[in-house]
């Protein structure tokens, strides 16, 4: 009972932020995705150089050479579960005006699951059950160029946005875009991320209409040897928030690799802030083993529990 009781104090949270001034809705749209980048504490706008890409720099999306597919299952708040599957599919061609570039096409599906919850009347009395579900299907294009001999990438995203609570439902669009490049030369180690997100009109809800979560991010990441480090800089535009997050990966061996991070808020424009954002410390690992790598992450919530996911990712 305490279980259900939190659960549903969570998707009225939800809910009601939604529906509150400056405050967004589909907030499960924030919610990092890939166990990788959550233990790097979300700083991942400039190294995006993964599959996940198209959830956290659709530009970066450009930087794979191969096909990749990847899925993660969190174990996240209470009994809520998040799943996710996505694909990469790189193409050899021209960019424009005659530069060499690699356009990449990517999809995804992120289903975030309540599970069954109790169903009371006005008199608090039992009455049938009813699930919730938010769900985001996104299509993805990036392009790399070589601008100034430095490649950069390009992308844009497409989600298709669907969020339920028993009979009720909501369905909504939106876009992304990204930007990501090697600083100073082709080869070095800096690089620089810019990522907007969530750009589109509102949803509504039953009547009531509410923003998305609009949010820019600009990044920097270094990668030398076998460390890679990350450092973001969120700002939430309707939240008037700012996250600033840190984060690292070290590869002791080329099959393994050990990740710690920090998000944190830098400026809130109120005392209460969305249950679907981590902040704080969070760390995982991952393993590379006969061509598969197997990524690991824990995120603490304090009073809400913790939050664990795990990541399978394949090149082909």
């Amino acid at each position: 009972m305490k279980k259900t009781l939190i659960t549903l104090s969570l998707i009225l949270t939800i809910i009601s932020s939604s529906f509150a001034g400056s405050n967004t809705g589909a907030d499960f749209l924030k919610i990092g995705i890939g166990a990788r980048p959550v233990g790097l504490g979300n700083a991942f706008t400039a190294i995006a150089n993964d599959v996940t890409a198209m959830q956290w720099n659709v530009g970066g999306l450009a930087q794979l050479n191969q096909k990749e597919v990847s899925a993660m299952h969190s174990q996240w708040l209470v009994d809520t579960n998040l799943d996710y599957i996505g694909f990469a599919l790189p193409l050899s061609g021209k960019g424009s005006s005659g530069l060499e570039g690699r356009s990449v096409f990517g999809g995804s599906v992120i289903y975030l699951s309540q599970g069954e919850l109790e169903g009371r009347d006005a008199n608090r009395q039992l009455t049938n059950s009813f699930g919730a579900s938010d769900m985001a299907v996104t299509f993805s294009y990036s392009k790399q160029l070589i601008v100034n001999s430095k490649p950069v990438g390009i992308g844009i995203n497409m989600k298709i946005i669907q969020q339920k609570i028993e009979t009720e439902q909501a369905t909504g669009v939106a876009f992304d875009v990204g930007i990501l490049s090697r600083l100073f030369s082709q080869d070095g180690p800096f690089s620089a991320g810019l990522s907007i997100q969530n750009i589109g009109p509102q949803m509504k809800f039953i009547s009531e209409g509410y923003n998305l979560p609009l949010t820019v991010t600009t990044g920097l990441g270094y990668n030398i040897g076998g460390i890679t480090v990350g450092l973001d800089v969120k700002q939430q535009i309707y939240e008037n928030r700012t996250i600033v997050s840190f984060g690292t990966e070290f590869l002791p061996i080329s099959s393994l690799a050990l990740r710690a991070g920090y998000a944190s808020h830098f400026i809130a424009s109120s005392l209460n802030s969305s249950i679907a954002d981590s902040y704080g410390l969070g760390a995982g690992f991952g393993i590379k083993l006969f061509g598969t790598q197997t990524d690991y992450s824990f995120v603490p919530y304090g009073v809400l529990g913790d939050t664990h996911r795990i990541s399978m990712s394949a090149k082909f």
